[in-house]
């Protein structure tokens, strides 16, 4: 592009270069006033040649050596009105005076020749421009067209130049570990898709060591947290073995208490452990790439929910379901799909007011499924660990599955949202390439 870019405007400059010269050459060199002037000239040339030579009307073919020497000019003489010389084509051809007649000649290139016999001859002279001008004309236009055409082609060439070196310049900050520096893109050419991939990278790399950082800060959190919930329970057990081992119970009642509060908190011990246990799974590469398959919605949704239903009746729960028909079919994960709505129903368990009912809704809107579940919240919540893992685990389950999770809580009312997408199945039955995709992200 950049030398055809370059090819053009040199195009451009010898056109005009060449109109320009052009024009001068039409008021210089081939103007009527300039040829006029150069008549004259070579007039008084003609007329010193005459007399120096000693021309007679006899002698007339010695002007074929002053023509000669005057390429440029053209001579034709009459003696009474009848052609008595015309300048020959070559030096050696005789004139050709036939075709010659004094009212064919330009009146205003018409001059008195006095030869040396004293005969007075009527000159028609006439000074013609050589080609040199035209040819040296053309010669200087195609020279400064291509001088035209070096500046542009350098100045791009340059202009690349220092954009590559500006890239070496920002790679080399990049390099040093300033990846927020964002790389220059410029233009369309290789040049900008090359700057262009090189940003692209630098904000992958950039976004990855993000995410790494969060899921460290995360890590970091999780372990403060389940260190210092961990921390009670374990003191209050050391204290209740302490009191069995050294037989400080007074009598088997109170032994017997001893021991239920020692396996209390190790149950309690036991479920932090095994939430910590499911973090770690759920985070880690042991489900980036998850098996999916397809299975009917209101048959999968209606399984897990009526469980779920009857166990939280079973424990003097309250649940209001409203189950619509979802017709269509899902990609799940089941044992992915089973941990998160175990997750959601020990929640409940821990945290919903036993006094307040609890809402489910099963619907589909356009192409999802969604479950809304809606409960108030315990007022013994506050005295209960809480370190949110279970609702992390949902939402990374449910963005393996492409879906969406979203928990909402206002004031003493907790709700949640899960959306599942209702997938299309080819005509093999397999899952559709979309999900498939979406699902090795």
């Amino acid at each position: 592009m950049g030398v055809l870019l370059s090819m053009l405007v040199a195009a451009l400059a010898f056109i005009l270069f060449f109109a320009i010269g052009n024009f001068l050459l039409d008021h210089t060199v081939y103007g009527q006033d300039f040829a006029e002037r150069m008549a004259d000239r070579s007039f008084e040339k003609l007329q010193d040649f005459v007399t120096q030579e000693e021309i007679t009307p006899q002698k007339l073919r010695r002007l074929n050596a002053w023509c000669a020497s005057h390429e440029s000019a053209y001579l034709s003489l009459y003696i009474d009105g009848e052609p008595v010389y015309e300048s020959p084509i070559r030096e050696d051809q005789e004139p050709d005076l036939e075709g010659s007649a004094l009212e064919m000649e330009n009146a205003d290139q018409r001059y008195e020749l006095t030869l040396s016999d004293g005969t007075v001859a009527e000159a028609f002279l006439y000074y013609f421009a050589a080609e040199a001008f035209y040819i040296w004309m053309s010669a200087i236009s195609a020279a400064l067209a291509f001088a035209v055409f070096s500046i542009c082609f350098i100045t791009l060439v340059h202009r690349k130049l220092r954009y590559i070196q500006k890239l070496k310049q920002e790679l080399d900050i990049l390099a040093g570990g300033e990846l927020d520096y964002e790389v220059t893109v410029r233009g369309t050419d290789e040049l900008g898709e090359l700057a262009s991939g090189i940003d692209n990278m630098r904000r992958s790399i950039l976004n990855h060591q993000r995410a790494e950082d969060e899921m460290r800060a995360a890590n970091s959190q999780l372990v403060t947290a389940m260190s210092h919930d961990l921390r009670t329970p374990l003191t209050s057990l050391m204290a209740y073995l302490e009191l069995l081992d050294r037989d400080k119970a007074n009598d088997e009642a109170q032994r017997k208490h001893l021991i239920h509060q020692s396996l209390s908190k190790v149950q309690s011990i036991k479920e932090m452990a095994d939430k910590l246990f499911e973090y770690f799974l759920v985070y880690t590469s042991e489900w980036e790439q998850p098996e999916f398959e397809l299975v009917d919605a209101d048959e999968v949704m209606l399984h897990y929910w009526q469980e779920y239903a009857f166990s939280l009746e079973s424990r003097g729960y309250t649940v209001h379901t409203r189950f619509y028909p979802l017709q269509g079919q899902i990609a799940v994960n089941t044992a992915l799909l089973q941990r998160a709505f175990d997750n959601l129903f020990g929640n409940l368990l821990k945290y919903a007011d036993d006094r307040q009912p609890i809402d489910v809704a099963i619907r589909r809107v356009n192409n999802e499924v969604q479950i809304c579940v809606t409960n108030k919240v315990s007022p013994a919540r506050n005295q209960r660990q809480n370190t949110n893992i279970g609702l992390n685990t949902c939402k990374r389950i449910l963005s393996m599955h492409n879906g969406s999770f979203r928990s909402c809580e206002e004031g003493n009312i907790f709700s949640v949202e899960l959306s599942l997408p209702v997938v299309l199945v080819g005509e093999n039955g397999r899952i559709s390439d979309t999900m498939n995709r979406q699902s090795r992200r």
